[in-house]
């Protein structure tokens, strides 16, 4: 692996969303391994998100140092998305308060102050992807998706990917 260069890296298996709870992959993770340097920059695309209430969803990403980002919490509203590819990258727009469709946004956290459920770690959460800058890329990044409220369940079938720049 060249330095300077992004490597992307997916996990496809499909996410289940329960009406209430932690997703059935809790969480779903790609291990990163022979990479060169330290992060210089991350993006995150989640592929073929469907929920009746995207509002609920609360996404969060683990870097393998313990670094903390929420991409997504209370966005969306009620208005419901059918397979929508959400890039999370810093140099988006945050996720709207209304309909969600696919696109390049920022992490966005309408609810600060939220936990996810163990063994998620505890917050605070970060809503800047560049909170993994400067450490190594290589171990295990996880994402843990949780409902936080009764009534919508959804599925993520595309899984999620990793991009991952680096430099010495």
């Amino acid at each position: 692996f060249a330095l300077g260069g992004a490597i992307t890296l997916a996990n496809q298996g499909t996410i289940v969303i329960p009406d209430s709870g932690v997703a059935n992959r809790y969480p779903s993770f790609i291990p990163v391994s022979g990479l060169a340097g330290v992060v210089s920059k991350v993006t995150v695309t989640v592929s073929n998100l469907t929920h009746d209430f995207p509002e609920d969803i609360d996404a969060l990403l683990v870097g393998p140092a313990g670094q903390k980002v929420m991409l997504m919490s209370d966005a969306g509203a009620s208005a419901n998305v059918t397979n929508v590819v959400l890039k999370f990258d810093d140099a988006g727009a945050p996720l709207p308060e209304a309909q969600i469709v696919s696109g390049t946004f920022h992490p966005t956290d309408y609810e600060p102050g939220e936990t996810l459920p163990a063994p998620a770690p505890a917050g605070p959460y970060a809503t800047a992807l560049s909170a993994f800058n400067g450490f190594d890329p290589n171990g295990t990044w996880s994402i843990y998706v949780a409902d936080d409220f009764a009534g919508d369940p959804g599925r993520i079938t595309g899984g999620w990917s990793i991009s991952i720049t680096t430099f010495d």
